[in-house]
């Protein structure tokens, strides 16, 4: 798929980062990584405002041009796996999910939403990636509210219900999500 937008976006981001004044060369290789980052950055945002917007094929091909840019992007990756996962498309949403952990594997989010990936197919592995998550960010209701369904649904009542309270307690509003469907 051609992009279109990466070109002029990226000598937009190095106009407004490097100015209009002189450089004596001196600290070229750093200026020119901080500008490629830079440049990454920008996309991130302008892929998320894009998705916010609803217009998620443009914003399927800024996080890809944001890949070129910065081929380890967590935040890229995670959203080409979220938005993979919207689409339908496990296989690609796991995919991405694991190219963002490969760079943070703390990175909650794309544990969180790897293991919703997962509960229908393994829900053990999807367990094991909300308690990493949770780890990684103990003030997480939705994944505490994710373990304690897997683990009532697994017959670990007393364990299940802990998590459920927890996420209730984080955010009331998780006292009206439904359990999820483990068919």
């Amino acid at each position: 798929m051609p992009r279109p937008a990466l070109p002029a976006l990226v000598l937009l981001a190095l106009v407004l980062v490097t100015g209009c004044g002189g450089d004596d060369g001196a600290e070229k290789p750093a200026a020119a990584s901080s500008t490629a980052l830079s440049a990454a950055d920008a996309l991130v945002r302008t892929g998320l405002q894009q998705r916010d917007a609803g217009d998620d094929a443009q914003a399927r091909v800024t996080f890809e041009n944001v890949l070129e840019l910065d081929p380890d992007n967590v935040y890229a990756h995670y959203n080409l796996g979220l938005l993979a996962q919207e689409a339908g498309e496990q296989d690609a949403a796991v995919e991405q999910y694991d190219a963002a952990l490969a760079t943070d594997p703390e990175f909650a989010p794309a544990l969180y939403n790897k293991g919703i990936v997962l509960e229908s197919t393994d829900l053990d592995t999807a367990v094991g990636l909300y308690r990493r998550a949770l780890a990684a960010d103990p003030q997480l209701a939705a994944a505490h509210m994710r373990l304690g369904f897997a683990l009532l649904h697994l017959g670990r009542s007393a364990e299940a219900e802990e998590h459920l309270a927890t996420g209730i307690e984080l955010d009331p509003a998780m006292a009206e999500v439904d359990a999820p469907s483990y068919d």
